[in-house]
């Protein structure tokens, strides 16, 4: 009995060390990340380059957004000086039809029908 006790305990001992180096599920896995990943490492390639290209487009639109702000600063400054150029011009064309009002008014004047005033 203690024979055949032991025959079994061999022959299941054997069983299992060869379940333990049995590499098939491993071989498997491998077999299958060996197929599915260079599609995947493709994919991430291509996506690693249409971001960079995303990056260096937006740095050069943001140079462009950069020049279009100093544009339109430089446009706003210009636009303020005008304004107050065409205010003083205003002002001045005001004071200049008084001027001319009063030169007409001096025409009828008794006594200044010598001078000559023209505008």
């Amino acid at each position: 009995q203690w024979r055949k006790s032991f025959l079994v305990i061999e022959d299941l001992v054997e069983e299992t060390g060869a379940a333990c180096h049995d590499t098939s599920c491993e071989d498997a896995v491998e077999e299958e990340r060996a197929t599915e990943m260079p599609p995947l490492n493709t994919e991430r390639a291509e996506r690693i380059e249409e971001v960079r290209k995303a990056q260096i487009e937006l740095v050069n639109e943001k140079e462009k957004l950069e020049d279009l702000e100093s544009a339109v600063s430089k446009l706003e400054q210009v636009t303020r000086e005008t304004e107050e150029t065409c205010q003083d011009e205003e002002l001045g064309s005001e004071y200049l039809e008084a001027v001319r009002t009063l030169v007409k008014s001096m025409k009828n004047c008794p006594g200044l029908t010598g001078a000559v005033f023209e505008i």
